[in-house]
Parts: structure tokens; C-alpha cells; sequence
């Protein structure tokens, strides 16, 4: 990461170290860290498309490097961009700080907008879209799973999409996406566009229906446990 940082902070003109490179590259759900009691990071798939590898130190500790296409990724441009840029209302986005405050925890910068328009508050201040969503924000709220709220995820090239909730764990970035109106024609092709698209780029997703809120905080619990999140139900 030593390289990437020296590059972006050449280009960039402010100060980006091998560390604000790892949280964005946490952030973005191209790395996540091992497993195991040496440390280190290892690639995930979207990484690896991005142009990762995976190497070993020679104290037995995993790292990850990447070839030069990364350079050219849009979203690690955008998110070391605005980490470079304090004056920015939003910054890059890392999940990790997302409960150590009071207040809203969206790391898009979009809540006091949003919130305009959309009538449910949540627990951490989010502002949000349905019952179910709110529901969805408190669960992840009073279990401390950091998360984020409609944070755009970049595919590939110009290729973007925003999810409900982006979450971090243990294993990596996992997504959920409460399919509240399933049944009207057009909400449904969009659903299975959507559902397409996390198929073709290898991420986690789990999937809130209607029917799945009566049973919320069991049913979530049992999913991200499939993730190594741990909660008390």
C-alpha cells in the first residue's frame, strides 16, 4: 500500500498514508483483514477484479498488492479524493467509525438531505425510507454493526449502484436490501436487475421481504452469523 499512497499523495497534493489506504480499500469491500492470528489483509473477489493479489510476508503475515489498472479505478480515485479534501462535508467512507459518535452515522453525507424527504428516523439519525428500512437501521444500531445507508457502490468502469444498507463484518462487506414493494411490475423488474448485478460482481447479499419483519432480529442475526457477526439474539 506504500506505493499507492505514495501516488496518491503526488497527485492528490495532501498527505495519504498506507493506512487511509487500507480503510478505503476496507470501505470499498476490496480487502478485508485475516482471519488468523498473524494479521495482515487478504483480497475479496471484488478486489481481486480490481486488480488485486495476494501475497505473504516473510513473518508469515498476508498482504495484498495491486497492478497498475488500479490507479484508474473511479472509486479509489473518488474516496482518496475527498479523504484528501477536509474541507468536504463527506468524507471516505470507513465503516468502522460509523458508531463511535452520536448523531447520524452515514458516511454519504446525503442524511440532511434525505431527510427532507424521507419520514422515518432511525435510532443513529439516519433518515430512511419505509418502516421496514427503519427497522432494518435500528436491528444493525443495537447490535453495533457498522453501517452505511444508500452508500453508492462502484462496479466496474461507470457502473454504480446504491444498496439499502452496506454493512462491515468480519469477513467483508455484506449487503441488505428490503424488497418492501415486491409484486408491482415495474418495482420487480428493477428488483431483479438489482439482484443481477450482485450475482455478476460476487457480493453478499441478504434479502428483507415484507414477511421476514415479524421474526427481524432472529432473522438477521442468523444471516451476518453466516458472516462471523455475533449478536445477542
Amino acid at each position: 500500500m506504500t506505493k499507492l499512497a505514495e501516488h496518491f499523495t503526488a497527485t492528490l497534493g495532501a498527505k495519504i498514508t498506507p493506512q487511509k489506504v487500507n480503510r478505503v480499500l476496507e470501505s470499498l469491500g476490496w480487502i478485508t483483514r485475516s482471519p488468523y492470528e498473524s494479521g495482515g489483509w487478504v483480497s475479496t473477489k471484488a478486489g481481486q477484479r480490481n486488480g488485486a493479489s495476494d501475497h505473504e510476508a516473510s513473518n508469515g503475515a498476508p498482504f495484498v498488492k495491486y497492478d497498475e489498472t488500479v490507479l484508474k479505478q473511479r472509486a479509489l480515485q473518488g474516496a482518496l479524493s475527498e479523504l484528501a479534501v477536509p474541507t468536504q462535508p463527506a468524507k471516505a467512507p470507513e465503516l468502522t467509525e460509523l458508531m463511535e459518535t452520536d448523531g447520524c452515522h452515514c458516511s454519504c453525507g446525503k442524511c440532511s438531505i434525505l431527510g427532507k424527504t424521507q419520514k422515518y428516523k432511525t435510532r443513529d439519525g439516519h433518515y430512511v425510507r419505509s418502516r421496514g428500512e427503519a427497522m432494518i437501521d435500528n436491528f444493525l444500531y443495537s447490535t453495533r454493526v457498522p453501517h452505511a445507508y444508500e452508500l453508492e457502490v462502484h462496479l466496474t468502469g461507470d457502473k454504480a449502484m446504491t444498496p439499502d444498507f452496506c454493512c462491515l463484518t468480519p469477513k467483508g462487506n455484506v449487503y441488505i436490501e428490503f424488497w418492501g414493494m415486491e409484486g408491482q411490475p415495474d418495482y420487480d423488474k428493477s428488483m431483479e436487475y438489482k439482484k443481477k448485478l450482485y450475482e455478476e460482481f460476487d457480493l453478499e447479499l441478504i434479502d428483507v421481504s415484507p414477511a421476514n419483519l415479524d421474526d427481524l432480529d432472529a432473522y438477521l442475526s442468523r444471516k451476518l452469523a453466516q458472516h462471523g457477526v455475533r449478536t445477542a439474539y
